[in-house]
């Protein structure tokens, strides 16, 4: 059994619980059947939900698994224990062992596209190859008897990521090494991705056109019009990217690798790594209403503080303004459009109507990735412990407030 720290207790109440309400019939508490060699039950898949949860939830145990996989390697557990006829306390033997032990290291090989790379591109715990370099890497990394069937899955234009994965059961590696990819590639998205001109990157095969994605209007005197969504017509140039985005990438880099390695990581990390990727994933929607939620939820990633007692609103608007506006006139004018913008959402969020523009959603972004750079190149400034959240984010804002308000005394 590995080192893994879990809570034993809580997860044999949840399991026990669950086989007591198995049943060999169908009654108000089960609600699906499951079935293999020398068995069949029916349970609750609500039971089998909580179970599951306390696994992945697990900070360090839930990283092994992939959720599915996981519930029908438990219900086959079950069921080939009452098959055996196993009392309930020695099929939870059986599955504890199961999940706590020691995981192994997969390597993994993610397609990925919309980017042109000459070379590799290392991002924290990720590289990216160009496709040129597919035999290389295989054949360093892959065994001879599987280097064939890997070959054959990879064209020899895709461009591909690696990336080294611990994981119980093969899909929960897939399930981490997709995720990694993808926080990777959030990041050059966020920085070259723009609200009016999308680079289609993401994992697996690209669209064959970017007409795959379009719309059709039609009106009785003038036809059909066809709008194709808004990517741009050619990947992106990893070569296009200058200081600080090297910078950037490489600290978010680093950020997600103590994340994925369950290192400890302090406030002012966790909400740059949770602002990048909702800055980036914002502009994969088409409905302004839902582009605003995620780039309100970046910005609150980066001032909010739950300590300080302050309206949301307040706080998030005047913490924006103070960071980012050059004088009085300019902080006033911030302040006062996200108080708009808050109003909106708030609105939305309550049932009311909204009108959410292309142009607020284009202010809101530039705010978001303003504060991101900001932070970026402040962040031994403002860097703080779990145990004093942004507190010298906080001292520093009362600072400037307080200068503020002492030179507009003055005149």
């Amino acid at each position: 059994m590995s080192n893994l720290k879990f809570n034993q207790d809580n997860f044999k109440k949840v399991l026990i619980k669950f086989l007591d309400n198995t049943s060999d019939k169908q009654n108000q508490n089960t609600t699906a059947l499951t079935m293999g060699p020398g068995y069949y039950f029916w349970y609750s898949s609500i039971y089998l939900a909580n179970v599951i949860e306390e696994i992945i939830a697990d900070p360090k145990l839930g990283k092994l698994f992939s959720w599915k996989e996981l519930g029908e390697l438990i219900l086959s557990l079950i069921g080939k224990g009452k098959a055996a006829d196993k009392k309930n306390e020695q099929i939870f033997e059986n599955i504890l062992k199961q999940i706590t032990k020691s995981p192994n290291k997969f390597f993994c090989i993610i397609p990925f596209h919309g980017i042109n790379l000459t070379k590799s591109y290392p991002i924290g715990n990720v590289t990216l190859y160009p496709a040129s370099e597919k035999q290389s890497v295989l054949n360093k990394n892959v065994s001879s008897d599987l280097r064939g069937k890997i070959m054959d899955s990879l064209t020899d234009h895709q461009n591909f990521a690696t990336v080294s994965v611990d994981a119980v059961i093969e899909a929960g590696a897939i399930e981490t090494a997709l995720s990694e990819v993808k926080s990777a590639l959030n990041i050059l998205k966020f920085l070259m991705n723009t609200p009016t001109s999308i680079y289609q990157i993401g994992v697996g095969k690209q669209n064959q056109t970017m007409f795959d994605n379009e719309f059709v209007a039609v009106t009785n005197d003038r036809g059909t019009t066809q709008h194709p969504f808004q990517y741009m017509p050619t990947p992106a140039s990893l070569s296009d990217i200058q200081q600080p985005g090297k910078d950037y990438i490489t600290r978010i880099g680093k950020i997600q690798s103590k994340i994925y390695t369950s290192q400890k990581i302090v406030p002012l990390e966790r909400g740059l790594a949770n602002a990048t990727s909702l800055i980036a994933e914002s502009l994969n929607y088409e409905e302004p209403n839902i582009q605003l939620t995620q780039l309100m939820s970046a910005i609150e990633a980066l001032v909010e503080q739950k300590t300080f007692v302050q309206g949301i609103t307040d706080q998030v608007c005047e913490r924006s303004a103070l960071l980012l506006g050059k004088d009085l006139i300019s902080r006033k004018k911030i302040y006062s459009k996200l108080t708009s913008l808050y109003g909106k959402r708030s609105n939305l969020s309550h049932g009311d109507t909204a009108v959410v523009t292309h142009y607020d959603v284009v202010y809101l972004w530039e705010i978001a990735r303003n504060l991101c750079f900001y932070f970026q190149l402040n962040f031994d400034k403002f860097i703080d412990s779990n145990k004093q959240e942004k507190k010298k984010l906080k001292t520093y804002l009362l600072d400037l407030r307080f200068e503020i308000n002492r030179d507009s005394g003055a005149k």
